[in-house]
């Protein structure tokens, strides 16, 4: 079959319009043998799969594309929306430019809104048949009024925008999608403005979105590129779900050009880069290691590209303009054709653009980016989209019909008065069946998590030897493995990783920022331009920077910051010094809690994130294990269970984190050598003369005494602190698991025995109004009854054929 999305969608329209057909002629040869008194409900069911069609049909022939982009810092993420739109609409500076999100749907009339925010201090409104050039400039205002004015007013939101757009991607690309897909590209904010509560509301809405992920090719610093390599972790955590879903783009790929060798220098490049950030995504992210094997990684230079693209444009202002930029630019990858054209770009003429064009196209890896982008489409949107319409399409309809034609068929073949006995009799043993099955595989999935939450109870009251307090998360991993040792869920894997990798993640957040205080108050340059803490309020960083250059200017810094000082002050002029390093170290305390507070709420929210998937994979292996094993008991009841209305998992779990820290001034005495002045007459002068001498007394003193601790030992403090914070947090885990196994478990109860009452009410009407002879049930029910699992395989099938697709 064609890998076209348009083929996949309409093959599963075609499939379940078929299944309209086939309960149409199941009801209609059932409606012949059943009393008039059955007609209202299978009309009801008839109504239902209507309903269900038309929405089915709908969401198929009108689903959503959603193109995420988001990048590192300075990887040309800008450029890239501009070259999915063909135009140049989105600001691009040499700085960070991107500032809140902007939505950009198809539409063939252009138009701009910017919507009303708290505080704004830039126009807000709506244009409609704007240029191109005004859709820039009202942007950028908007994006430099945030920019200019967030750190002075922290509270201030973040612009948002909408453009309505006749973009490239969709005109020229090739997609073959649903006649009514409705496309939009969400261009996000870049790392810096993540923490930005308005951004961070979008990035929620991202979650089913295929995301294009820009890295900066041009950085050749190590810890830059260490850096960089934190900030693809920290965006793919942010947009959430699998990295298989997320494109990634080596952008500024160009800059080998200028290599001598630049075709092995780039080929080296990319590998060692992929290689790089499947290395980095894996030990961050392991529950995803077999998609990140499989990451998609592309090569692209997105400026000539965009280029290339604007000499072809039919105004001749903007085409020469274009040509003007990639003369100045990219003459390295115009250079075979350079000496045919004229010096002045003004003189080319269509063919010599043309011809700049291709070449920058070519050079650009603009067509190669195309290819996998539409074939990163038409692999992964079907499965962001096509899983949940069947899955509501079931809920709807699909479920009920196949369990009334099963029940019903069989319910009938058991109505005799002495077979009817036999059934009540069996319905009850499957009952007790049932129930010891879903009790044994309650506390298969229990037990471990179970002794989890004993044993930390055990820790938070001291009961354990220390040695058993010191590593909490461990705890959570010996539940995991037990878990998995049963044998419904070993073939989780990693899938439960984030269970405990939180831990990781919090300690490896913490440290970057306490390195990045450390080193700055030891060289004495101020460095806060880390990934962590770009997360957390500018603001806030702000007051930190601006505290740790107090601590320099004190002298807090080189070998007094690394390997602290005692310091017992005695004049006023050193017990001054004493007591504003002393207020700065505390001010540290401060602006340091708030700003580690704020970094680890951030990383929290992504690992919280994570655990909720973690835990829905979780209950999805366990709702299919129960399911096949209650079909097994049951085999003519039909038990299906929905995993949209059974696997919510609870999000209210949350991570609380609180520091102190500082170092206290002592009252002290010292002795302090006083010279009194004295006269006397000695003999050998014959006591004629007086002479002068001094002599020393001691007097007790005032001092103000401290050890000034080493940047080592006061950050140590957090980390101690945030290692007894992790008991608090596995104690949460462990009993917030529990609670949702207990709420599955009562749903699945809830719902199974709501669907042998169903089969017992069928049956006791069968008993009362069908009386039914040897002939006809071998002649009309037993047939009936296999056209019934017929129907109902055919219904299951159009999930197990996508699913097998798949």
């Amino acid at each position: 079959m064609s890998n076209s999305v348009y083929k996949v969608f309409a093959e599963i329209e075609s499939k379940a319009k078929l299944l309209a057909q086939y309960w149409d002629n199941f009801h209609t040869e059932i409606s012949q043998h059943l009393p008039e008194s059955y007609q209202p409900e299978i009309q009801e069911l008839t109504d239902k799969l209507e309903t269900a069609l038309n929405q089915l049909v709908y969401e198929l022939q009108n689903p959503t594309l959603t193109l995420a982009t988001t990048g590192t810092t300075s990887s040309g993420k800008s450029t890239l929306v501009n070259l999915l739109c063909g135009a140049e609409i989105v600001p691009v500076a040499v700085s960070e430019m991107s500032a809140g999100a902007v939505t950009i749907e198809y539409s063939q009339e252009k138009s701009l809104i910017i919507h009303e925010t708290p505080g704004a201090l830039w126009e807000c409104g709506e244009w409609r048949g704007i240029s191109d050039d005004k859709i820039y400039q009202r942007l950028y205002q908007a994006m430099i009024g945030y920019i200019e004015n967030r750190e002075t007013q922290p509270n201030l939101a973040c612009p948002q925008s909408t453009i309505t757009y006749p973009f490239r991607l969709l005109k020229e690309s090739q997609l073959q999608l649903p006649k009514a897909t409705r496309v939009r590209i969400l261009d996000l904010p870049g790392l810096a403005y993540v923490g930005d509560q308005g951004n961070a509301n979008v990035i929620k809405q991202c979650r089913e979105a295929l995301c294009i992920v820009t890295y900066n090719s041009a950085e050749t610093d190590s810890q830059k590129v260490k850096s960089l390599l934190q900030e693809v972790v920290q965006q793919v955590k942010d947009l959430g779900g699998s990295p298989a879903r997320m494109l990634f783009a080596l952008n500024r790929i160009d800059v080998f050009r200028a290599d001598r060798s630049w075709p092995e220098s780039e080929n080296r490049f990319v590998e060692k880069a992929i290689r790089d950030i499947k290395n980095e995504l894996t030990e961050q992210l392991k529950e995803y290691t077999e998609d990140i094997e499989n990451l998609k990684v592309v090569k692209l230079s997105t400026w000539p590209a965009l280029l290339a693209l604007q000499i072809q444009n039919q105004d001749d202002f903007y085409s020469a303009e274009a040509c003007k930029k990639a003369d100045n630019h990219f003459n390295g990858l115009i250079e075979d054709i350079l000496e045919d054209l004229p010096r002045n770009t003004q003189k080319w003429n269509r063919h010599d653009k043309n011809r700049v064009a291709e070449a920058l196209w070519d050079k650009s890896y603009g067509e190669e980016f195309q290819e996998n982008l539409r074939e990163h489409i038409n692999k992964h949107f079907p499965q962001l989209v096509i899983p949940q319409i069947i899955e509501r399409f079931n809920i709807a309809a699909g479920n009920a019909i196949a369990e009334w034609a099963t029940q019903t068929t069989n319910a009938i073949l058991n109505s005799s008065e002495e077979r009817y006995q036999e059934e009540c009799e069996k319905i009850s043993q499957i009952r007790s069946s049932i129930e010891r099955f879903l009790k044994i595989s309650d506390t298969n999935l229990r037990k471990p998590f179970e002794k989890l939450d004993t044993k930390v109870k055990q820790v938070l009251a001291e009961e354990l030897k220390e040695e058993l307090k010191d590593d909490a998360v461990n705890h959570i991993k010996k539940a995991i493995a037990e878990l998995q040792n049963v044998a419904p869920y070993k073939e989780l894997g990693e899938k439960l990783s984030p269970l405990f990798g939180w831990r990781d993640a919090l300690r490896k957040g913490l440290q970057e920022v306490l390195e990045a205080v450390a080193k700055s108050l030891e060289t004495g340059k101020i460095d806060l331009n880390n990934p962590n803490l770009k997360k957390a309020n500018i603001s806030d960083v702000n007051l930190l920077s601006r505290n740790l250059n107090h601590l320099v200017n004190l002298g807090y810094t080189a070998a007094v910051a690394k390997e602290g000082k005692t310091m017992e002050a005695k004049t006023e002029e050193e017990k001054n010094q004493l007591q504003k390093i002393n207020e700065e170290l505390n001010e540290l305390a401060i602006h340091l809690n708030i700003v580690i507070e704020d970094v680890l709420k951030q990383i929290s929210t992504q690992e919280l994130n994570r655990i909720y998937e973690a835990v829905s994979q979780l209950f999805r292996h366990h709702l299919s294990y129960t399911e096949d094993g209650l079909n097994t008991i049951a085999p003519d009841i039909s038990i299906k269970f929905s995993d949209y209305q059974l696997n919510q998992v609870d999000h209210q779990l949350t991570f609380n984190f609180q520091f102190t820290a500082g170092f206290a001034i002592t009252q002290g005495t010292w002795l302090e050598a006083i010279k009194i002045e004295k006269k006397r007459r000695d003999w050998y002068t014959l006591w004629l003369w007086e002479h002068t001498f001094y002599e020393t007394q001691y007097e007790t003193r005032s001092s103000d005494n401290a050890q000034v601790p080493s940047v080592e030992d006061l950050l140590a403090g957090w980390i101690i602190q945030s290692q007894g914070e992790q008991i608090k947090i596995v104690n949460q885990i462990a009993r917030w698991l529990l609670e949702q196994i207990d709420v599955l478990k009562k749903n699945v109860n809830n719902i199974q025995n709501d669907i042998l009452d169903r089969y017992q009410e069928k049956l006791d009407r069968a008993n009362q109004e069908i009386t039914l002879d040897y002939e006809k049930q071998k002649d009309v029910w037993l047939p009936m009854q296999a056209k019934a699992q017929n129907l109902s395989a055919e219904f299951s099938g159009l999930e197990t054929s996508w699913k097998f697709k798949n």
